[in-house]
């Protein structure tokens, strides 16, 4: 979302993370199967780190390769990062979350990752390194790089009833009886009350959902967020339904996301609820690569075209701003999962 938190627990002066956690508590674009070279942003002045790593983890060997990053570079918070941490420790909480996720990650260390990241001043990447072990993402591609996108909230004008100037229907998915896309576009949920809204054109429902989400703008200026409800292939390809959800964007129906620190991925390999260090392109107005930045992120979602751990999709926020920062992140970069130190 890319606001600021709006609950007073969240905002306070200084840069310790103000929350206490209690104790125990759509871009479709195939990767390409090589990535160009790492460009070392001039901008970060790094810590050189070895790529040692004394963790005894029973992780997927497969999907998670033990060992520092290369570089690590000075880190710092700000409200937006301390918005997703505040939702990504609610989640992990939650009783149905379950106890071991994806790849052997247990939800107790993924808590306790951000548990410890509220310790940690100034994000210094020595401090990060005694606090954190780190797993490279395996993704198969020269020097496991990840293909990085971005995504965003699309605004689309809307009718509630089919008219001239709104003639698309956007359909939730029906409980049983799914037809597939060939028989959807040919009128097949017509006259079953499965119509969410009606849109100008089938560009807005394609972009809406590639987006996997959006934000509808009826003619008497009332907005309606709706989320990624389900997916049906078949004849005619892949169709995309969806939801009302509250009046924040969510990541998988659970919790807000936050442009720029929450990220989609394929919840098989990376867990809801994971803490990563990115290397995320830093791409100029031009469209060059200058270099790197590096940023905490939170796996907060998960679409259909983010498959195996060779993409991940950032948010970027609602409606034009967020589009021109989605714009921004298409090159490739390095991703590594964050764990609490095995001593």
């Amino acid at each position: 979302m890319g606001n600021r938190p709006s609950d007073p627990n969240l905002v306070e002066s200084g840069i310790t993370i103000p929350f206490r956690l209690p104790g125990v508590e759509k871009n479709t674009a195939k990767p390409l199967e090589e990535a160009p070279e790492t460009v070392e942003s001039p901008e970060i002045t790094p810590v050189e780190v070895s790529t040692a790593s004394r963790s005894e983890r029973n992780l997927s060997s497969a999907v998670l390769l033990a060992g520092h990053p290369d570089t690590i570079p000075y880190l710092s918070f700000d409200p937006d990062m301390l918005k997703a941490m505040y939702e990504q420790a609610k989640y992990l909480r939650r009783s149905d979350v379950k106890e071991k996720g994806a790849s052997g990650i247990p939800k107790d260390d993924m808590l306790r990752t951000v548990e410890l990241l509220q310790n940690v001043q100034l994000l210094d990447p020595n401090v990060l390194l005694t606090t954190f072990d780190f797993y490279k993402v395996n993704t198969d591609l020269k020097k496991d790089k990840v293909r990085m996108t971005g995504y965003y909230t699309p605004v689309i004008k809307a009718s509630r009833v089919r008219t001239a100037e709104f003639p698309v229907p956007m359909y939730k998915r029906p409980d049983k009886d799914v037809p597939n896309r060939a028989a959807i576009e040919a009128g097949a949920l017509e006259g079953r009350g499965m119509e969410l809204a009606w849109l100008s054109s089938k560009k807005a429902l394609a972009n809406a959902q590639l987006q996997g989400n959006c934000l509808v703008e009826f003619p008497d200026g009332e907005r309606q967020h709706f989320g990624f409800g389900g997916s049906v292939k078949g004849k005619g390809g892949r169709y995309v339904f969806f939801t009302p959800v509250d009046d924040q964007v969510l990541g998988c129906g659970f919790f807000p996301l936050t442009a720029g620190y929450s990220v989609a991925v394929d919840p098989r390999y990376i867990p809801i609820g994971s803490t990563l260090l990115a290397e995320l392109p830093d791409i100029d107005p031009s469209g060059k690569l200058k270099g790197y930045t590096y940023r905490i992120i939170f796996a907060q979602d998960r679409g259909g075209a983010i498959l195996t751990t060779k993409r991940m999709d950032l948010y970027c926020g609602i409606g034009q701003k967020g589009l021109q920062e989605a714009r921004k992140i298409n090159r490739y970069g390095r991703l590594w999962l964050m764990l609490p130190k095995e001593h």
